[in-house]
């Protein structure tokens, strides 16, 4: 048995599995909940799991031991973990800051896993394990810039995911993770160039160089390209001061001062020829300092600012920006990015650091950055890397972390980043961090831990890996039936069952299907047998949204999405307690978040439910006393004015939507409002409401019809006529009925007509 388990072997087999790491941007299926990001971390994840199981038999039957260096990245890397394990006990929610959730996979949970990754492949890898290594990332880094090309061209004929995209995503799901991925790769791909000695090799590894580059510049990501740019300039500086040939210093020094002055040029001239003669110039000319982009990311680097100011020390703990971002959001965010107003990253990952581990983790994580340096500069001084080294691995580390000050990082990037750390230090220290002696364990205590270690990491691989793998593809197969009730309830609960610990896209799945279905619950709710599978849904949603507050009790999210569940089960039960939990909920929403427009939309909901005119009218006020430019605002307050009763107030509303260039998303207001009217006998304002809806949509039929028989009611005949004909070129299912009514008119038959229009009704 011991012959299976010797030590060449259980080396060799660690390295074969840290090989597969580098396949990682390649895992990829879309029957998991966001597949982009859980079935890869679950891949990794499970990969240094493996691998830490089978060093803990290494341990339990041998004595490895530490090669005595001055690795400093292991003193950082402990560090950081660390401090991020101290934040999680002074952060809003210790679980978000362990587990993250489905959406990130982040957490100091992966963090650890990162941090294992770089114990073994600087503990395992010396240069041949180095050169397979890096040989396999970049066949991978080929395959992820040709899908990426084949998605940009799809004239090519190449049968992808999401062709036909401006910006490539390729298998990464983000152009910005792709364009880093690719510098990542080019500059590996650059040093190996640099150092083979094989003439084909060389022309392999140019090509990669090439393809890796027309893959980052289809990404087409501003602040990598402003990174790269600002990492050729830092080198290109440094082979002034440190290169020997002054032909080419003088050469670079030419092309600095050339370069510099285009791209200055290029920026203030940005639709002039030059800029716009070259993708990158074009790029570089449009960054900008206002717009929307930019001003979103002001909003979260604000929040992320106020949030350190607040918790400056060890700040609110890994994956809990969303509680500071939610507390110093500004309603104007709506006026710039109405449809995602939540943030769970600053979009700058240096501040992610400064926010969430404070300043204790924001300085040892500088220590990544400065001990590249260290080693670069002490290792060319020591003669122990060359020139060329030197200049490949500065550039990249400029150019990663100001790629890093417009995005946060993901795990592809972050995976690399650690490549880069261990394989610096490598080329540093040149020989490998861990060795295993053939003499054989024989502390009781040691066994006793790694037998222990073996459980937890066996136990964690299934209930944070297994499982959550599970649950995220029972999920994407119950949104597969969100036509089939009983299939779709039966899949979600599936899903919940297994309880895994970052729940909370599972749930927030289940209640966005159960918040379309309370749209539509009247149409439904004759239906006994849905009516029976719904409350069984809003029973286990409000169970399990307890438990997700629990937590994380910081969460402005949560709270609003339990009253809007409230809301429904009101609906579907008229038990006033409902209510009740539902003020409370979207009252505790508000507090954490005063500017979220959406919460206040979600208590008027509730008060309209509840009779309560004054108090749903008096909240809409609300939202537009925090920003009276959001025009939704006041959609929202014509729907309450017309729920309250109060017909001329919400038409009085309504006919100011245009003003604030609002165009509701259906005619079903003005309809109900018209209705309304009419049943008052007052056809003038039934009439104008329906005009006023014909200029949100002229071309929409059932706004026409109701106009034609709102004219004939009021002896407007000629208008009837015009709106017919409208009705004709409009729509040519309705030609035939459109001539039958011009025809009726002009025959004089319009109290036949009108009788004949309601009974149709």
């Amino acid at each position: 048995m011991l012959s299976y388990l010797s030590a060449d072997k259980l080396d060799k087999i660690i390295k074969y599995l840290l090989y597969l790491v580098a396949l990682t941007p390649l895992v990829l299926f879309d029957n998991f909940l966001f597949p982009y990001i859980s079935t890869r971390t679950i891949f990794f994840r499970l990969l240094i799991e493996a691998v830490s199981l089978i060093f803990l038999v290494i341990i339990f039957i041998y004595r490895p031991k530490i090669v005595k260096q001055s690795n400093y990245f292991l003193i950082v890397f402990s560090a950081f973990v660390v401090t991020n394990i101290i934040s999680s006990f002074f952060s809003f929610s210790p679980s978000l800051a362990w587990f993250s959730d489905i959406e990130r996979m982040w957490g100091i949970f992966t963090l650890l896993h990162l941090f294992l990754f770089y114990i073994f492949i600087r503990g395992f890898f010396t240069g041949e394990e180095w050169k397979i290594f890096l040989n396999a990332s970049l066949a991978v880094s080929i395959y992820v810039a040709v899908y990426g090309i084949a998605q940009h061209y799809p004239g090519l004929g190449i049968q992808v995911y999401q062709a036909g995209l401006g910006r490539i995503i390729s298998t990464l799901g983000n152009s910005a993770y792709v364009a880093i991925y690719m510098l990542f790769n080019l500059f590996f791909a650059l040093f190996l160039l640099a150092k083979s000695n094989n003439k084909w090799l060389k022309v392999y590894y140019a090509l990669v160089v090439v393809l890796d580059f027309f893959a980052f510049n289809l990404a087409s990501i501003r602040g990598t390209t402003l990174g790269l740019i600002a990492g050729g300039l830092i080198a290109g500086l440094l082979y002034i001061l440190l290169g020997g040939k002054k032909s080419y210093k003088a050469g670079i020094a030419i092309v600095i001062i050339a370069g510099s002055l285009i791209c200055f040029y290029a920026f203030l001239n940005p639709n002039g020829k030059l800029a716009q003669s070259n993708s990158i110039l074009r790029r570089l000319a449009t960054i900008e300092f206002s717009g929307g982009t930019i001003e979103t990311r002001m909003v979260g680097w604000r929040a992320a600012w106020l949030g350190f100011k607040e918790h400056p020390i060890f700040g609110v703990g890994m994956d809990n920006y969303n509680t500071v971002f939610n507390k110093y959001f500004t309603a104007n965010y709506y006026l710039i990015a109405p449809s995602e107003p939540y943030f769970d990253r600053s979009h700058n990952a240096l501040l992610d650091v400064l926010v969430m581990n404070g300043l204790v983790g924001f300085v040892i994580f500088l220590g990544f950055p400065f001990f590249i340096g260290y080693y670069l500069i002490k290792g060319y001084r020591e003669e122990k890397i060359k020139l060329d080294e030197l200049l490949i691995f500065f550039t990249l580390t400029v150019t990663y972390f100001i790629h890093l000050i417009f995005v946060f990082d993901d795990l592809n990037s972050y995976i690399y980043f650690v490549v880069l750390l261990a394989f610096v230090e490598y080329r540093y220290h040149k020989d490998k961090l861990i060795l295993i002696a053939n003499e054989s364990q024989k502390s009781t205590a040691v066994k006793i831990a790694a037998g222990l270690a073996m459980v937890i990491i066996a136990t964690a691989a299934y209930n944070l890996n297994i499982k959550v793998a599970l649950a995220c593809n029972k999920v994407i197969e119950a949104m597969g039936y969100s036509q089939d009730l009983e299939k779709s309830t039966a899949l979600f609960k599936e899903a919940l069952a297994y309880d895994i610990i970052p729940s909370r896209n599972i749930l927030m799945s289940y209640v966005n299907q159960l918040s379309q279905l309370g749209n539509n619950y009247y149409t439904i709710s004759s239906d006994q047998t849905k009516v029976a599978l719904i409350k069984q849904s809003l029973t286990a949603v409000s169970q399990a949204l307890d438990k997700e507050i629990k937590k994380d009790p910081d969460n402005s999210l949560l709270y609003d999405r339990q009253a809007i569940i409230n809301n429904f089960s009101y609906i579907v039960y008229h038990d006033p307690t409902y209510i009740r939990s539902s003020l409370e909920a979207s009252q505790k929403a508000l507090e954490l978040s005063r500017e979220h427009l959406q919460y206040y939309y979600t208590l008027t909901d509730t008060y309209v439910l509840s009779g309560q005119a004054e108090s749903a009218i008096k909240t809409v006020q609300q939202s537009l006393e925090i920003n009276n430019q959001y025009s939704v605002g006041y959609y929202y307050l014509a729907k309450t004015y017309l729920m309250a009763g109060q017909l001329e107030q919400a038409l009085e509303v309504a006919k100011t939507l245009p003003a604030h260039n609002y165009t509701p998303p259906n005619n079903n207001f003005f309809l109900l409002l018209a209705n309304k009217f009419e049943d008052q006998a007052n056809l003038l304002a039934a009439i104008e409401t329906m005009e006023l809806a014909l200029t949100a949509n002229e071309k929409d039929a059932p706004t026409l019809v109701k106009l034609i028989k709102l004219y004939l009611k009021n002896g407007e005949n000629d208008k009837a006529t015009a709106a017919a004909k409208k009705l004709s070129e409009t729509d040519a299912n309705f030609s035939k009925d459109a001539n039958y009514i011009i025809q009726q008119i002009a025959a004089g038959k319009t109290k036949e007509l009108i009788t004949e229009m309601e009974g149709n009704k």
